[in-house]
């Protein structure tokens, strides 16, 4: 087993109720069609987030939910499946208590959609995005992070009583692949400092359920397992 000292300087937290470029044109234009809504491939591109809306709002909710899920989530879960969801999201927070997380920005992302079309009538979630720098000591310092290490790095910065600490206390000092992380962690942006190797800018979006009680800002110092296999 291989543990490295690291540090880590959160520079920013801030909280989202929606995650930047998640609806495109496309998406929004799909939505339209799925609702129902007439010549919704000539909307002008300025309109189409707004007629999405109003597409959505003329359903009935459940059966808004549906058009949504179904979009992203055909593939992933049976129609009956979606009903269910459909049916219980609009009461329950399911984007944070589905119990397969590789599905939960999904569930995000339509909740605070529909949320949107509904005037609140969806419960309210909120991401949180992450800036920070991690520095890594030692000949062993990685030269690349994974969402694994990067959840590592950040555990210092956590509260003991955070819901990663205590669910994957195991992953988090294992010499193995924190293969969770990659659903934790929604999106992951890591740039090495060429000027000081072992160093990285670190840009990060995950839920507000897993990272609620991260530090806001400041420096925290630790030491983390290197997994001995390769982290895909």
């Amino acid at each position: 087993m291989t543990t490295i000292a690291c540090k880590i300087t959160i520079t920013s937290k801030e909280m989202l109720a929606e995650i930047p470029g998640t609806w495109q044109l496309t998406d929004y234009r799909c939505i339209m069609s799925a609702a129902g809504f007439p010549d919704g491939e000539t909307i002008p591109e300025a309109d189409a987030r707004e007629m999405s809306l109003m597409a959505l709002a003329d359903l009935e909710p459940a059966e808004a939910a549906t058009v949504l899920l179904s979009y992203r989530l055909g593939d992933e879960l049976s129609d009956g499946q979606i009903d269910q969801i459909s049916h219980d999201m609009q009461n329950d927070k399911i984007f944070e208590e589905y119990p397969e997380i590789s599905l939960h920005r999904h569930l995000f992302d339509a909740n605070q959609l529909l949320r949107l079309a509904y005037n609140g009538k969806f419960p309210n979630g909120e991401a949180v995005s992450v800036e920070a720098t991690m520095q890594f000591s030692g000949p062993a310092a990685p030269t690349e992070l994974t969402a694994g290490l990067v959840l590592r790095a950040l555990a210092p910065a956590l509260s003991d009583r955070s819901l990663i600490k205590r669910l994957y206390a195991a992953e988090l000092e294992a010499a193995t692949p924190f293969e969770a992380a990659d659903d934790i962690l929604w999106e992951l942006t890591v740039t090495p400092d060429a000027a000081a190797p072992g160093t990285f800018a670190v840009r990060l979006i995950s839920s507000e359920y897993w990272l609620h009680d991260l530090a806001d800002l400041g420096e925290f110092e630790g030491e983390i397992v290197l997994p001995e296999t390769i982290e895909e």
